[in-house]
């Protein structure tokens, strides 16, 4: 057996193995663009002889915290087929990637997982979630007419004035994909959804909708604003389909107060463990890390049972980061897991060390707490 990245000439072995693993079927006429989309991917498989066995995709791509960006290596299409399971092939290739991104300055990590408990075991914390509502079309309760306009764009349009909504938005938010121009195309406007932009009375681009009527429901994907007007705006476009579907579903951040805003707030509401995220190099993370400032030196000791060059003991101050050996003991001590769902604010310092997944006095704890971003997290993309 030896892992090696996947080339062109094998990118058919890795679409059947996809199309097995995970259930589906890639049109021939959708092949060339399939293959396109692979040529974005850094993908290792372990072989046997020349026989794939599995693989893991690597996608290089971005996030912001506390508005700063951070190079992230997204995981994604994990898949062996099912006579090699359980031969330690899937951690071989998630070593591997670790050690790829690291190499490649990919300070985090984010995937999807299909077991959230797998993956904590290679490091990996659940930060994102989502909140998903039904609302019957009886509830779709119209606001009086406001200021602006509602438009349908098409693809020709180009991306430019979403993105410029997108990213004022996403100003709010730790955790979120800054989003190229073909990932708009590929990954967020795909087959049967709508660009629908709101602008006010001046032109000016203040949200969108990503959504499709099909089969007598609204699919509202992505429902972003920056202003109050649009809010109200979009949601008048959503009602004004109550004469054609019987329900709209929309998914929202896990921060969003939706429900709150309705005249029946007795809709249907679930959320749901999203993304998880995991820390590839905390020295090269935390240097980047925009802390605030601190009144004193605070020292954290990381484990971290995958990644062996993070198991250290991190001094951080105004003057930035110093790592020492993991046997000077700081401060503070925690896991992998736990400082990645800190510093990316899905979990506060002061909780994780009640449930015991910090340990240290509650001075420092607090001062770490103080230290750190306080917008919540959010993630609406998917691979």
């Amino acid at each position: 057996m030896h892992l090696k990245i996947i080339k062109e000439k094998d990118f058919d072995k890795a679409i059947q193995l996809s199309e097995y693993a995970f259930q589906y079927k890639v049109k021939k006429e959708d092949l060339p663009k399939r293959y396109e989309m692979l040529k974005r991917h850094e993908i290792w498989g372990e072989f046997e002889n020349e026989e794939l066995i599995s693989k893991v995709h690597i996608l290089s791509l971005e996030i912001t915290i506390e508005k700063c960006r951070f190079a992230m290596g997204g995981i994604a299409g994990v898949a062996t087929w099912p006579e090699h399971r359980r031969k330690g092939s899937v951690t071989r290739l998630l070593n591997k990637a670790l050690l790829a991104m690291k190499e490649k300055g990919q300070t985090i990590s984010l995937l999807h997982p299909f077991n959230i408990s797998f993956y904590r075991r290679f490091g990996w914390e659940l930060t994102a979630s989502v909140n998903k509502y039904t609302i019957e079309k009886n509830d779709l309760d119209r606001y009086k007419d406001v200021p602006g306009h509602v438009i349908r764009l098409s693809q020709e349009d180009g991306n430019s004035l979403l993105n410029t909504v997108y990213e004022r938005w996403s100003a709010k938010y730790n955790h979120l994909m800054i989003r190229p121009d073909y990932w708009w195309d590929n990954h967020v406007f795909t087959e049967g959804y709508n660009r629908i932009l709101y602008k006010d009375e001046r032109g000016v681009p203040q949200g969108y909708l990503c959504c499709k009527a099909a089969d007598k429901l609204l699919d509202v994907q992505e429902f972003v604003y920056y202003t109050e007007n649009a809010r109200r705006a979009l949601w008048n476009f959503i009602c004004q389909h109550d004469s054609m579907v019987d329900k709209v579903k929309i998914v929202a951040p896990s921060s969003d107060q939706l429900p709150f805003l309705l005249n029946n707030p007795r809709i249907h509401q679930e959320q749901i463990p999203y993304f998880m995220a995991r820390i590839v190099d905390v020295e090269g993370f935390l240097n980047q890390y925009p802390l605030r400032v601190m009144e004193s030196p605070l020292s954290i000791s990381v484990s971290d049972e995958k990644a062996e060059w993070n198991n250290k003991t991190f001094t951080i101050s105004n003057h930035g980061i110093v790592s020492n050996p993991i046997s000077e003991k700081g401060k503070l001590s925690m896991d992998i897991q736990t400082l990645t769902a800190v510093l990316l604010g899905s979990q506060k310092a002061s909780f994780l060390h009640e449930c015991g997944k910090i340990n240290g006095e509650q001075k420092d704890i607090h001062q770490f707490e103080q230290s750190i971003t306080q917008r919540p997290p959010a993630f609406m993309d998917f691979f």
